[in-house]
């Protein structure tokens, strides 16, 4: 199930989302007062108990999904809370709030941990019902063909993305600053063709990046101007902990630590609150997105 599956387009729609059209006053005059996303970032930063998501991945992974990881965990934490909270999935281009038709999450793929690795990204598309084990296997059917032995232009199996990046690259510089010039005027307007968006990381519902796996805590990472992009999170490190209780008792506790960048003109910071809370519950209590959600919630847009 696709956000707001069956509704068809009318004037002011994009190929890639359909116009909010019932803003209050308020959000309506926002995207006019910030104009970039420069100027309407805001930061979120958490600590999530994953104590119990430890041993609930330890038991996954001895039994039905043996490749189960934390990083699967989190995108399904938060395409969960997407749908629920569907007003994250929106997005702003010419003054406008979109409403986004399709839910796609981006990551990078290192292709090693040397200094002259290479990287990848690639964009699972989820649907509003998918329990943790259909993101796992959506994200794995995206990364598992990658060639970690070899540069990207090496890969036989090079994803389309890649192979975009590398027909841009071989554009003279002189040339390719107009060619993205070009590209954001038709996105502003809404004619940036179908074929260039869905191959776009910068497109996404949502974009993550794993510093743990690097050994680093997270980064307030920029959400770029290019594209469509609202919330960028990033991942931190596991920080063991030992607290005391009421009774003086020392309990081992792992938290993780993360950090968000939002568009602050897609919604209210009431919603961002509900949708992070529904982050966190996913992440610390995993059990629930075995399961799909009892209710699908669509994005109300009209009037």
């Amino acid at each position: 199930m696709k956000p707001l599956e069956g509704r068809k387009r009318r004037f002011g729609d994009r190929n890639d989302g359909f116009l909010v059209r019932n803003l209050e006053p308020m959000t309506k005059l926002i995207p006019f007062i910030m104009r970039s996303k420069a100027d309407s970032w805001v930061l979120f930063e958490d600590k999530i108990d994953i104590t119990h998501t430890q041993e609930f991945l330890r038991d996954m992974r001895q039994g039905e999904m043996p490749r189960l990881t934390l990083y699967h965990i989190i995108f399904a934490a938060i395409v969960r809370t997407y749908s629920q909270v569907p007003e994250l999935n929106r997005f702003v281009q010419g003054g406008n709030i979109y409403a986004r038709n399709e839910m796609k999450g981006s990551m990078v793929v290192m292709k090693g941990m040397s200094r002259d690795s290479e990287r990848t990204t690639i964009m699972p598309r989820f649907d509003m019902d998918d329990t943790l084990e259909d993101v796992a296997a959506k994200i794995e059917k995206e990364a598992n063909p990658i060639d970690k032995t070899v540069k990207v232009a090496e890969d036989n199996n090079k994803n389309e993305f890649d192979k975009l990046e590398l027909a841009l690259t071989l554009i003279p510089n002189f040339l390719l600053a107009g060619v993205f010039r070009f590209l954001k005027w038709l996105d502003k307007h809404g004619w940036l063709p179908t074929a260039i968006s869905r191959l776009s990381p910068f497109h996404s519902s949502f974009f993550i990046t794993n510093m743990g796996s690097i050994g680093m805590q997270p980064v307030y990472h920029h959400i770029y101007e290019f594209g469509s992009i609202s919330i960028f999170g990033a991942i931190g490190s596991k920080e063991i902990v030992y607290e005391v209780d009421k009774e003086g008792k020392p309990h081992r506790k792992v938290y993780l630590n993360v950090k968000f960048v939002v568009d602050e003109r897609i919604c209210d910071g009431y919603i961002f609150a509900i949708g992070f809370k529904h982050i966190k519950r996913g992440i610390s209590k995993p059990e629930q997105l075995l399961v799909p959600p009892k209710e699908v919630i669509h994005d109300k847009i009209d009037r």
